[in-house]
This record gives structure tokens, C-alpha cells and sequence, in this order.
């Protein structure tokens, strides 16, 4: 029996056991250190990020078992040619694991009864200086992938990242999403640009359209290689990553969950054909917390009550002095310079009492609003819906009622969300109503919708500032009480700017003109955002068309006193 089948045979034995029990540690299997055979050639390269500045996440797949789980790296030289790291001076060596990602990883058919076997690696760069280009190459591969390192916490870092959800695969599943190769062309071009490069991507759920077929996922993470080679990449749960057959699989669940999440009132089901979250757990590795093993699946302790120290950890970085778990890829966080970003999971139960209620609580109370003034919320399914979406907006109407009071409480800047085919964008709202003093313009034509009792003739590359309160807006008796900065009449000076960005790729969805009055402005185009976060106070948001690369809609966030005052320096 040859080397390659004993190993293959004990990645079998492995996700064996794995799939009868729940989730355990996994094996760490050593590095091999051999000439790298030709099933060994690393593809889907990725990043993301760790758990501070310092660290850099890299992911790829082989066809073989038998291959090393190491990269190298070292600071880039100041020019541009790229050139082989073995063995050149100041190269460091990063070590890391191997796991096999098969059917029996799935939670129910056809997910489950489609066989295959994915040989993945994870490796991690450490003692990174913060903001610094690197050059890494993956052992087994001639190419030299470039990055920039993470940006440390700081209230003046000005940085770009971009945000959507929903665009799936542009080569296997172009019919299901032709916007897709657009959006790639688009993503590449952002990444590569001149001036204000996108130094961050986030992808909030249904990623890949894949349905549980291995060759779609793969197709997927070809495409998205490079840029995700180069710039962070991540991920929060979807419908089509997470959603899966109630009665079964709930022994692999990755987030832990004693099965699916489908409340009565919602329309929730087995959207992704029985993945569970699963392929996008162990494809993409999400900054990882005490309570984690190294795939990012819960260590599980004895049952604590949400908010008790029973069952917790202390946490570093963003999750300093938690006690209650980050769940990533489902709910985690992380810092960007002036930005804390908190992902979270409407796939799973969000409800006061939850766990991933109950960490949302400890992560937004736990920001340093001095060092990271910008907070904003990443989720699949929007809190305020379009219509004619009468089962989303009912989905929504349940999301708010377990969080907006938080993220008002909090003074959330704002949230990106997908779901819902289309872009559009609310004003500063809290519980469905505008702060006073707000103004905005929309354009109007074919590829526009738009509140009309809020609209003009401007064009859409016309720029609204919305966040800050005019002189005396919202002035009154405060309810300081509430903690949501309103007053006695329900007028607040703080609201948050709500925008949905489902348009990246999959088919756009049908939306009428006639909307709520708290839409700002909507367009049906295929997109993405793209965000210019600049200092403390000023961030640029930005609606770009996929295929012209025109920017479609444009706002200025500044923020509120109300979110000003949440940096109170002694």
C-alpha cells in the first residue's frame, strides 16, 4: 500500500468519526516534506484576516492528500518583480494544517449523498507589521502572491472596503446569476485602482449558488482568486450557505445549532440543498476566538446561560473580556482601522435569550468608540425590506423587533445587508422613521426607484450628506432613559443608514416605486458598494455598476452627535 493511500484512507477514517459525533478539534496533520507532486499544486488561494493587525489568514485546495501545508514569506521588495522566495533572505516560514472536506460533512441530501473529497490547507502569518506590503508564495505553487497587512485600530485611518452579497458563480451557474463576471471584472479593477484601492471585501451570504455540487463551490472559488489572493475576503451565512432539511444533520451543523433555524413566521428552508453552512465554515476561515478549534467550529463545554461566566473564555483583540463565544464564520467581529465591523447571522436564531443574542450584546457593548469610531453591522437578510417582498418584509419586521433597539442603543452607523436582488439604501431611520432634519436625492429612469416624496431632478452622481442633524433638529425633552436618543415625541437625533446590496450577480428581483417613506434611494442595475472611510466622522458611500463601473448612487455618512458622544474621554 502506497504513502498517498494510507493517508487518503485516514482523512476517510477522520470524517467518519466526525460525521457520528459532534464536531471535535481536528486532526492536525504535519506538513510533508517532499518534492510537491502534481496533485499538489495549490489553487483558490485566499486570505483573511486574524485576529489583529499582525496576522494574515491563507487558505488553498490541493487534489492531492499527500501535500505540504506551508507558505513563505517576507516584507516586498520595492519593486515589482516578483521573483521565487525560496531561499531568498529575510523569508519566513509559516506552518500549517490539512483537513479533508467531503459529503459526510454536509447536514442533509442532496448535499450529503453527492460524493467527494476536498483536500484543504490553512497556513498563518504572523509578527506582520501593520499596514506593510508582503509577498507570500504557497508551497508546491511558482506563484508569488502580493498583500497589504491589516490596518491597527486608530480614529483617523482612511481606508476603502467593498460590500455585497448574492453573486454566485459566473461560469457553471452564469444562468442563475449573469451579473457575476461582471461583478469579478469589477472586483479586480477595484483592487488594482490608483487612486483609494479596495483594501477589504465583504461578502455577506449566498456566495456561490452552489447547492451543495463541489464543482460549482470550486468553479466559485477559482474566479475569486485574484483578488482573494490579494485582498481579505470575508464572508457571513446566507440562505443558500446555511439552510438545510429539518430531522437531519444536526450533529454536523458547524455553528452547533440543535438543528435548523425555520420559525413559523419566516421563510426559512432548505435553501442551500443541505450544505449547513459547511462548505463555507471550512472553505473560508473567518478570525477565529478562544472557544474555536482551528476550522472555526465551537469547542463545545457544558450548557451555560447566555451571559454567565459558566462555559466562557476571555477573548483577545476585538473579543477582549467577551463571555459569551464568537461563532464565525455565523457571528464574529473584527477591527479595520476606524471601523469595527460586526458580522452576524440571520440564519440562525437571533431572538432575545439566543446565544448569538447574547454575543451581539457583549460585541457592541465592548467597542472603543475613541479607537474604532465607525461601527457597522453585516447580515444576510435586511431589517427593512421593499416591496412587493411580503415574506422578506416579514422576515424583517421579526429582525427588527430582536435587534434595532440594540443597534439604535448602540449607535450603529450602519448596516450592509443582501438578500433582497436589488440596491437601495433607507435614510438615517429608527423604527421606520427618519430622523428630522433629513434631506436626499434621487434620479429618476428606467433603472431607478426611489421614494418620490424625496426626490428631485439631481443626477445620480450627485452627493447627499445624511447622518448629521440640521441646527435644532431633534432638539427636546431627551429620553435619556431609553438610551435610543429620542425624545417624548418620538423624534430622534440618531438613525441608522440601512443599505442593501443584493446585486452583485444572482438575477435581479422585482421591486415597485411605490415604497415607504423611509427608502432614500434604490437602483436595478447590477453592483457593488464601495465604502471611503475617511477619519472619524466622514465615510463615502457608493453604489458602482458592475459593467460600466458608473457610480449610480452616492452618500455621504457623517456622524451624528449622538454617535460622537459614544467616545467620552476622561
Amino acid at each position: 500500500m502506497t504513502r498517498s493511500t494510507l493517508v487518503t484512507l485516514c482523512f476517510l477514517v477522520i470524517a467518519t468519526c466526525v460525521s457520528a459525533t459532534r464536531p471535535q478539534p481536528v486532526l492536525k496533520i504535519a506538513p510533508v516534506f517532499e518534492e510537491p507532486q502534481s496533485g499538489c499544486t495549490p489553487s483558490q488561494v485566499h486570505i483573511a484576516l486574524g485576529r489583529d493587525a499582525t496576522e494574515m489568514h491563507v487558505s488553498w485546495k490541493t487534489a492531492s492528500a499527500n501535500c505540504p501545508s506551508e507558505l513563505i514569506f517576507r516584507q516586498a521588495l520595492a519593486s515589482d518583480d516578483q521573483q521565487l522566495l525560496a531561499g531568498a533572505p529575510g523569508v519566513t516560514n509559516a506552518v500549517g494544517y490539512a483537513f479533508l472536506l467531503s459529503e459526510r460533512d454536509m447536514c442533509s441530501e442532496p448535499a450529503a449523498s453527492n460524493e467527494f473529497m476536498l483536500y484543504l490547507h490553512r497556513a498563518k502569518m504572523t509578527n506582520l507589521a501593520p499596514s506593510t506590503e508582503y509577498e507570500y508564495q504557497v508551497v508546491g505553487s511558482s506563484t508569488v502572491h502580493r498583500l497589504r497587512s491589516g490596518l491597527e485600530p486608530h480614529p483617523e485611518h482612511s481606508f476603502t472596503f467593498l460590500a455585497f452579497g448574492d453573486m454566485g458563480d459566473a461560469v457553471h451557474a452564469a444562468a442563475k446569476s449573469p451579473g457575476a463576471a461582471d461583478t469579478l471584472m469589477r472586483l479586480e479593477q477595484e483592487v488594482d485602482a490608483e487612486r483609494d484601492p479596495a483594501s477589504l471585501i465583504l461578502h455577506i451570504g449566498d456566495i456561490s449558488y452552489a447547492n451543495g455540487d463541489p464543482e460549482i463551490w470550486d468553479s466559485f472559488m477559482d474566479g475569486i482568486q485574484p483578488v482573494a489572493s490579494r485582498v481579505p475576503y470575508m464572508v457571513g451565512i446566507g440562505n443558500h450557505e446555511y439552510g438545510y432539511r429539518k430531522g437531519s444533520g444536526a450533529m454536523v451543523d458547524p455553528s452547533g445549532a440543535a438543528g435548523p433555524y425555520q420559525p413559523s413566521w419566516g421563510n426559512f428552508g432548505p435553501d442551500s440543498k443541505g450544505e449547513c453552512g459547511a462548505m463555507t465554515a471550512r472553505r473560508f476561515h473567518m478570525p477565529e476566538h478562544p472557544g474555536q478549534d482551528p476550522l472555526g467550529r465551537p469547542v463545545y463545554d457544558p450548557p451555560f446561560a447566555a451571559g454567565t461566566d459558566a462555559g466562557s473564555s476571555a477573548g483577545v483583540g476585538a473579543n477582549a473580556g467577551r463571555r459569551v463565544r464568537a461563532n464565525a464564520p455565523f457571528w464574529y467581529s473584527f477591527e479595520y482601522g476606524s471601523v469595527h465591523f460586526t458580522v452576524i447571522s440571520t440564519e440562525n436564531d437571533l431572538s432575545s435569550g439566543s446565544s448569538q443574542h447574547a454575543w451581539l450584546q457583549e460585541d457592541l457593548a465592548a467597542v472603543d468608540r475613541c479607537a474604532t469610531p465607525w461601527l457597522v453591522v453585516l447580515l444576510h437578510r435586511p431589517l427593512y425590506v421593499v416591496y412587493p417582498h411580503k415574506s422578506n418584509r416579514e422576515v424583517g419586521i421579526h429582525l427588527r423587533a430582536s435587534i434595532e433597539d440594540l443597534l439604535q442603543q448602540h449607535r450603529v452607523d450602519l448596516t450592509v445587508a443582501g438578500h433582497v436582488h436589488s440596491y437601495y439604501r433607507t435614510c438615517p431611520v429608527y423604527d421606520e422613521k427618519c430622523i428630522p432634519g433629513y434631506e436626499d436625492a434621487s434620479e429618476d429612469g428606467d433603472d431607478y426607484f426611489y421614494r418620490s416624496s424625496n426626490s428631485s431632478s439631481s443626477s445620480s452622481s450627485s452627493r447627499t450628506t445624511v447622518g448629521g442633524v440640521e441646527d435644532g433638529a431633534g432638539s427636546g425633552s431627551s429620553s435619556s432613559s431609553s438610551g435610543y436618543g429620542c425624545d417624548g415625541n418620538g423624534r430622534c437625533s440618531h438613525g441608522i443608514v440601512h443599505f442593501v446590496i443584493g446585486s452583485a450577480g444572482h438575477k435581479l428581483s422585482e421591486v415597485e416605486r411605490g415604497q415607504e417613506e423611509w427608502l432614500a434611494a434604490g437602483v436595478q442595475r447590477y453592483g457593488l458598494g464601495r465604502f471611503r472611510v475617511e477619519g472619524r466622522d466622514r465615510l463615502i458611500a457608493e453604489y458602482v455598476g458592475s459593467d460600466s463601473g458608473r457610480v449610480l448612487d452616492s452618500v455621504e455618512v457623517s456622524a451624528t452627535a449622538e454617535r460622537q458622544a459614544m467616545c467620552r474621554k476622561d
